[in-house]
């Protein structure tokens, strides 16, 4: 059996082969228990305005460079996972370190933690909506600008680290890596800036989906990779390798692994799902297209909304009025997954006609299923990758995933820029002053994020009040 490893920081092969289940390496491990993990997830996921790819660097931070609860490889396995699963992004990869720290009941429970913040947040507003009118959206929007800049130094602090380490493995790697980060932004957030600043002809500007970005890119690197194995098979000739019985036995184990993560969803969605089932008026379809919707969620939040209005706003179980005018603003400005916050906000206003019960019954229904089918998937996929992880093609991938994710977020600061502008016209703001405040806020949290204390909640807090106060 091959015992060659990967770094997943730079790409190098090392001697290390890291067995599901094994401890973290000795450097990188801490004390940290269930509590700590669940504590993590919470402030991120209270912390988590942006979304899907740009929690990505926030969650490494507190799991990998604070609490030490993943080695920096293993949380790059979660991402790569989780990149190209459909569903919730930043729920699959909680999942996923819960699932390594604290075995199912970790994953469950990390995964919660992750997505309950903005899902609960989510309900509240819509609740007060019609007392508070636009006054709760409002104050968040407000917020929303101030944290957009926490956002975007965290986004651009993963950006320089992976620069950083790309340099340290020589410099075509460094060069590749400088190329590969520019082209993906070009095709992802250059259309973004050029409208941003209004220059003529960005419309016509190409612009890819996260999600296309990475498919395209997993194709080429298929590519490469058969080429190299043609070539390489027509030199050495084929060999067919002989399987052990402790590797079919850990084969079997893995997949009765599997089987009870995905029992353990099931019960979970199922459980939290009843009372919507009996209560709710078209609680059956609901729960079903919910479920459905969060297995058609490839390509980011935004791609949701498309899914989410064929299935429930063309459908007639939600009007377009409150859909639109009402659950996607308030989902838009509030942290954590869109798919979760909408599939939840969506089953409040379909229970809502019915009552308060009726409306909560509803919403729990849509974060059950929208939180266990992420999971679900997510578990697969982690499983299929970590068999195969040491497997040729997949070290190409974790070599260059990095630069890829940081190409990605650099685009998704633009579009932080462009939501922040947004919020202050609708505040009766300028534009301008909005991008230039979201910009300092950015370049000051990522000097001070240089330091080793934790100054998490300090910077958001910051943030948050430095814009309400200079706009408000």
């Amino acid at each position: 059996m091959d015992q060659t490893g990967v770094n997943f920081l730079s790409g190098d092969i090392t001697g290390y082969r890291r067995q599901p289940g094994a401890a973290v390496l000795p450097e990188q491990k801490k004390r940290t228990g269930l509590a700590v993990l669940l504590r993590s997830m919470l402030k991120i996921g209270v912390i988590g305005f942006g979304g899907g790819s740009a929690l990505i660097p926030v969650i490494e931070e507190e799991v990998v460079d604070r609490q030490g609860i993943l080695s920096r490889e293993e949380y790059n396995e979660a991402v790569v996972s989780a990149c190209v699963t459909p569903g919730a992004l930043p729920v699959e990869i909680a999942a996923g370190v819960g699932r390594k720290k604290a075995g199912i009941k970790g994953m469950i429970l990390a995964a919660l933690a992750m997505a309950l913040p903005g899902a609960f947040l989510t309900v509240f507003i819509l609740a007060a909506a019609s007392k508070f009118e636009g006054a709760a959206l409002n104050f968040i929007q407000y917020i929303s600008i101030g944290l957009g800049g926490f956002i975007s130094s965290l986004l651009a602090s993963y950006a320089i680290k992976s620069a950083g380490e790309a340099r340290n493995c020589g410099r075509r790697t460094y060069t590749a890596s400088l190329l590969i980060m520019a082209g993906v932004f070009l095709v992802t957030g250059g259309k973004s800036l050029l409208q941003l600043f209004h220059i003529k002809g960005a419309d016509r500007f190409i612009h890819l989906s996260t999600f296309q970005v990475l498919m395209l890119s997993f194709l080429i690197m298929s590519v490469l990779y058969i080429g190299k194995k043609l070539r390489h098979l027509a030199k050495a000739g084929y060999r067919s390798g002989h399987v052990s019985a402790n590797e079919k036995r850990a084969d079997r184990k893995a997949v009765v692994s599997i089987l009870k993560e995905t029992f353990a969803w099931v019960i979970f969605a199922a459980l939290l799902a009843i009372p919507a089932f009996f209560i709710l008026a078209g609680g059956p379809v609901y729960i079903f297209r919910g479920f459905l919707s969060s297995l058609m969620s490839f390509g980011g939040g935004d791609a949701y909304l498309s899914v989410a209005d064929g299935l429930f706003v063309n459908t007639k179980m939600v009007s377009g009025s409150d859909f639109y005018g009402l659950l996607v603003p308030v989902a838009n400005v509030l942290p954590g997954s869109i798919l979760c916050k909408i599939l939840t906000g969506t089953g409040y206003l379909i229970g809502s006609k019915g009552g308060f019960v009726p409306g909560i019954a509803g919403a729990v229904a849509g974060f059950a299923v929208s939180t266990a089918a992420s999971g679900m998937v997510f578990g697969i996929v982690y499983w299929i990758f970590r068999t195969f992880e040491n497997v040729s093609f997949f070290k190409m991938v974790s070599k260059w995933i990095r630069p890829i994710i940081s190409g990605l977020l650099i685009g998704v600061i633009v579009t932080m820029l462009k939501t922040s502008a947004a919020a202050a016209a609708a505040l009766g703001h300028g534009s301008m002053a909005a991008i230039l405040l979201t910009l300092a806020i950015a370049a000051a949290n990522l000097v001070l994020s240089g330091r080793k204390a934790d100054h998490t909640l300090l910077l958001v807090g910051s943030a948050a009040a430095g814009a309400i106060l200079l706009l408000f």
